[in-house]
């Protein structure tokens, strides 16, 4: 049914440029806007089970829609504020059941569908949203909008898509199945995104280098700006003083403010500086790059 994969396609990549261009000019993307892919992203997975269930032979039973109650569980979580789970009161009777819930369906759908290939599928929806929220909590995935667009897109991509003429699995169609439980597409784009990231520090050197602005490693993470302009720019500054001493920090997600005045008070004119990454715009070409190459680790083996 390679219509639901072009209308996930034509989905994803709307709202991912009308994102990449809001995170491009502000750094900030509204919730709204993943909210609405998100509800999309569920009616097109609702149409294509019961399109299956009622126009195929593939085994489809009412407890394969079950998944949606983990999915907009999870999705919520990240999208609406609730009640805290334990105030002075004591516990949240209705926030625990809330929270529970999901449990207690994933653990009865385990009971009934662990014969299908396509309910461990479907578990990876919810279990890459749970991977999202793990990375943003460590500190894998800094802002929040790339926290949030990729739990949307494990709602959108839950299979590796089939577009004819278009896209490139990568990997032959006996194996989708299985690489769909063990390598989401969503960990697909994911590595796609990464590695357009990962061009970056070159692209900082040469430009340091030809500037002949030499210090390694700093020259690999961003470059030199003037104290005055960083308040107004997308950068971190990777040094400031404490203590009376200069430190030095490649990776900073602290409020820079103090640290410019910091720098201000030593009439330090010129620092390295770090740039906040727009990782939405990244996630976008690599969604692109998803559809028409595949899973880029495949063509290693």
């Amino acid at each position: 049914m390679w219509y639901f994969s072009l209308t996930r396609f034509i989905v994803g990549a709307v709202f991912l440029l009308i994102a990449s261009t809001m995170d491009l000019k502000t750094r900030r993307v509204p919730n709204r806007l993943w909210i609405v892919m998100g509800s999309v992203a569920m009616m097109v997975l609702f149409s294509e089970l019961l399109v299956r269930k009622i126009w195929s032979d593939a085994e489809i039973y009412w407890q394969h829609f079950l998944i949606f109650v983990p999915i907009i569980v999870l999705f919520s979580e990240a999208f609406m504020d609730r009640p805290p789970l334990y105030s002075e009161k004591g516990i949240e009777l209705k926030v625990l059941a809330w929270l529970i819930l999901p449990v207690v369906v994933f653990i009865y759908m385990v009971n009934t569908l662990s014969h299908s290939l396509l309910f461990w599928t479907l578990s990876m929806i919810p279990g890459m949203m749970l991977f999202a929220f793990m990375m943003y909590f460590f500190y894998i995935l800094y802002g929040g909008a790339d926290a949030k667009a990729v739990i949307t897109l494990a709602v959108l991509v839950p299979f590796y898509p089939y577009i004819p003429n278009f896209t490139h699995r990568a990997v032959s169609a006996d194996l989708v199945p299985l690489m769909q439980t063990l390598f989401p597409f969503t960990l697909v784009i994911l590595l796609n995104s990464s590695l357009i990231v990962a061009v970056f520090p070159v692209f900082y050197f040469f430009m340091n280098l030809f500037k002949k602005d030499l210090d390694f490693p700093k020259m690999f993470f961003g470059y030199r700006k003037k104290v005055s302009e960083i308040e107004d720019s997308f950068v971190w500054p990777m040094e400031y003083y404490e203590d009376g001493s200069l430190k030095t920090e490649l990776f900073p997600r602290s409020d820079p403010e103090e640290r410019v005045e910091s720098l201000k008070l030593h009439d330090r004119e010129k620092v390295w500086t770090t740039p906040k990454i727009p990782f939405i715009v990244p996630i976008f070409i690599g969604f692109i790059l998803s559809f028409i190459i595949g899973n880029p680790m495949m063509y290693l083996f």
